[in-house]
Formats: structure tokens, C-alpha cells, sequence
């Protein structure tokens, strides 16, 4: 994957700003770095190197190439053209292989379904935004590399509106903007969290479609796209999502999965500059905890 950015920071250090504004890791951004592969204005650089405004910076970053096995596989697609198409995923489907044993992803059902995709020589194929393994909604996969390009852009600008049902624990009685960066949290990497000090910036809207005594189903839209920003804001304002048992510690309905969903996309599509809106319903695992959580208010 090629990477091209132009810095809008100056007087940090390079290897720091591109872990802050890619998907790379510390220990992979300085090996590009020791290999020369990291070009600052068609010029190499070392770790120490702070950047400037606007010094344009380009690099490749080749992932090691997994072997991926199509999969016959029952795919819910509520839209698809020539150069896309958008899935609902179910929840428990992981999106793409993470290693060699991998076989069940959503990447292996989409390669036996089609024999050509966007940025078809990376382990993603087709891939252009991710949800959680346990977040369930819209995904929009693209069929061709400039379906790939435009799409990653325009998610990249924040040219595309998505919109989330979330229950969570507690009373929500008014819109709230988040405004939080998120970065790895400090006691345990495996988790993110609030992190002011190397965060990135994250900022969701959350606003309260219904409020029972103990929960409260609610819209959620996201203007920036972090992992897990949904889930790491609602906790920090102590509200967890219903089921997510990594950021929370109450699971009295017995759930595998944290009660989350993607019902809402908006994008310009790539080639024809259509606006396309997709609406979802809740599944009915979703819906089966409302009705509960419903009929037990009506009961007191």
C-alpha cells in the first residue's frame, strides 16, 4: 500500500507523527525508516527527523501476503453496481484474515463470489472501512482499484456519514458531542482509550432515541472513524455498550457481542457522483433485548 501525506504538524518527530496518522505500528514505521524506504520532500530521512509544514511524505508499505481461500459463504447485500457493492454484516464475522489459520472472514466470502477486487494484492482486498468482529451493519466493499482509492479518500476527509444504534447502560436524556482523542491505552495496549497526550482526535455524536430506568437506546454518529471510538467514548462518559464486556463489566443478558450496529450510510459514489443513502433495520437479536428490557418497564 502506498501512503503519500503532507504534514500539517512541525517540530515532531517523524516516526511519531506517521504512527499518529497511519495504521502502521511504531516497530513497522521504523524499520521502513532504518530501510531507507521512507522519503521526506524525494529526500530519505532517520527517526530523529521532525517534520515541518507541508514536507510531503511518501512510502510503501508491503504487509506479508496471506494465503486467502475462498469460502462459499451467505452474504447479505442490500446494495451493489458494477463498482460497489454494501453488505450488512452479520455480528461474530470478522472482516479480514489476520493470519494463516483465517478462513472464515468476510474477505474469504467475498473472494468466492467475485474474482476481482479493489487493492486486490493486499490481505483486505475490497475493504475500504472495517467494523468489529462483534459490531454487526453497512459495510461497503469496492469492486475495482478506483472504487478502492476515491472511497478510502473520501472516508479519509470525512466525506461519508455513518450512523450507529447503540444500548447502553444508564439514563442518556440529552444529545451529547464527544470531543476526545483516542490512542492506546497506557496500562493495557491491547485496550484504547481516552489519551490526551497521544491521542488522535475522535469525535462522535450521541443523542437518545429511547430512555428506559436502567438503559438507553441511542443514535450514534461517527465524524471520525478511530478503533473502537464508539465503544471508548460511550465508557468514558460511563455509559458502556450492553454486551461489551472489553470496555464494560455488566452482562446481565447473557450476550456474546456488545449491542452495536451500523443502520446508516451516505457517500458520493466514486464514478457516477450519485449520493447513495442506505438504511438497515436492527437484527433480531438486537431487537429481542429491546422488547425484553421494554416489557419489563411495563411490568413496574
Amino acid at each position: 500500500m502506498k501512503y503519500k501525506l503532507v504534514s500539517n504538524e512541525k517540530d515532531k518527530r517523524i516516526d511519531k507523527y506517521l504512527a499518529e496518522n497511519t495504521d502502521l505500528s511504531r516497530s513497522q514505521i521504523k524499520n521502513l525508516i532504518e530501510s531507507k524506504e521512507v522519503f521526506v520532500n524525494n529526500k530519505t530521512i532517520k527517526s530523529s527527523y521532525k517534520v515541518d509544514l507541508f514536507d510531503e511524505i511518501v512510502f510503501s508499505y508491503i504487509e506479508e501476503q496471506i494465503k486467502l481461500i475462498p469460502k462459499e459463504m451467505d452474504l447479505d447485500i442490500v446494495y451493489e453496481d458494477e463498482d460497489l457493492l454494501v453488505i450488512n454484516k452479520q455480528k461474530d464475522l470478522i472482516i479480514h484474515p489476520a493470519n494463516n489459520d483465517q478462513q472464515d472472514t468476510l474477505v474469504n466470502g467475498l473472494l468466492f463470489r467475485y474474482e476481482k477486487l479493489g487493492n486486490m494484492d493486499s490481505n483486505r482486498p475490497g475493504i475500504v472501512h472495517r467494523l468489529d468482529k462483534d459490531t454487526s451493519g453497512l459495510l461497503v466493499v469496492a469492486k475495482n482499484d478506483f472504487t478502492y482509492e476515491t472511497l478510502v479518500e473520501a472516508f479519509s476527509k470525512r466525506q461519508v456519514k455513518r450512523r450507529y444504534y447503540a444500548l447502553v447502560h444508564g439514563q442518556v436524556n440529552g444529545s451529547v458531542l464527544i470531543d476526545k482523542p483516542i490512542g492506546r491505552n497506557e496500562r493495557d495496549r491491547i485496550k484504547f482509550g481516552i489519551n490526551f497526550k497521544n491521542g488522535k482526535k475522535a469525535v462522535t455524536k450521541i443523542s437518545p432515541l429511547k430512555v428506559f430506568e436502567s438503559y438507553s437506546l441511542l443514535d450514534v454518529e461517527l465524524f471520525t472513524g478511530r478503533t473502537h471510538q464508539i465503544r471508548v467514548h460511550l465508557e468514558s462518559l460511563g455509559h458502556p455498550v450492553v454486551g461489551d464486556l472489553f470496555y464494560g463489566n455488566k452482562n446481565e443478558f447473557s450476550l456474546d457481542s456488545q449491542l452495536l450496529h451500523c443502520y446508516y450510510l451516505k457517500f458520493t459514489h466514486p464514478r457516477t457522483k450519485e449520493e447513495i443513502k442506505i438504511r438497515t433495520d436492527l437484527p433480531e437479536y438486537f431487537l429481542e433485548i429491546l422488547r425484553r428490557i421494554e416489557n419489563e418497564s411495563n411490568l413496574k
